[in-house]
């Protein structure tokens, strides 16, 4: 069932980050400055979220899916990742990452490819920690995308997230660990953990809050109205999923 708020907000979000026609811009996230260029998802409270969670260590080969703008890449690079890998279909994104690594002093330590989910990958690559902030919004399977930035909001029918947990075994190391994005407000955590367990990998929440969102910043959409608070808020939970292999 289509769920009325993840797209109400999910459409509401397509149209801050503005489409390919954008002129590049940059913005602050964690204390630091990023360049984000035209069609590259804007880094957002989500992307702090999902950054600041993450077991980043030193010596951790380390792989994010979707690595949009490169803020967590970098991030895991500065934190002492023995290898760090980001991925993305958009070839912008890629270029995004590299840009943002030699911005921050790490283009030697971030490998940034494009790539649907782990073709760009050797067969022989593996990584300790793999982690993803993937589209929440579970769309209709009949959606079409009318531009790239939109496969940052919406994945029809889940499809991508089906096809992440079924390719990406061969890339974890033993004893590795599935990190990924989900919100209960715009996402389908119950239906990840299924997609996860048919897979055959094991999950759990590992972390989880609260962002505020006034209704009328929306422009006051129907499903927002009815979900905000007394005083017009709507909160959106986002959810980091932690799997591994039994």
């Amino acid at each position: 069932m289509e769920n009325a708020l993840a797209t109400e907000v999910g459409e509401w979000l397509l149209s801050q980050a503005g489409g390919p026609g954008r002129a590049q811009s940059a913005t602050t996230l964690m204390g630091m400055r990023w360049d984000v260029l035209p069609g590259v998802w804007q880094p957002n409270p989500g992307t702090r979220l999902f950054t600041s969670w993450l077991p980043l260590a030193d010596g951790v080969r380390f792989l994010e899916v979707g690595c949009a703008a490169g803020v967590t890449c970098v991030m895991a690079a500065r934190l002492g990742c023995a290898r760090v890998v980001g991925l993305d279909i958009v070839p912008a994104a890629v270029e995004n990452t590299r840009r943002n690594a030699a911005r921050h002093g790490v283009a030697g330590r971030v490998e940034a490819f494009t790539s649907d989910l782990f073709a760009a990958l050797d067969a022989d690559d593996q990584f300790d920690l793999v982690c993803s902030n993937p589209p929440l919004v579970r769309a209709p399977g009949s959606r079409r995308y009318a531009a790239q930035i939109e496969r940052s909001v919406f994945d029809p029918g889940y499809s991508l997230h089906r096809r992440f947990f079924h390719e990406v075994r061969p890339y974890l190391a033993e004893g590795g660990r599935i990190y990924l994005l989900t919100s209960e407000t715009l996402g389908d955590p119950a239906g990840v953990r299924h997609m996860a367990a048919e897979a055959g990998f094991t999950g759990q929440v590992y972390r989880r809050e609260a962002i505020r969102i006034p209704a009328v910043v929306m422009g006051s959409p129907p499903a927002a109205v009815a979900a905000a608070d007394q005083h017009g808020i709507v909160h959106v939970d986002f959810t980091m999923l932690e799997f591994r292999r039994p």
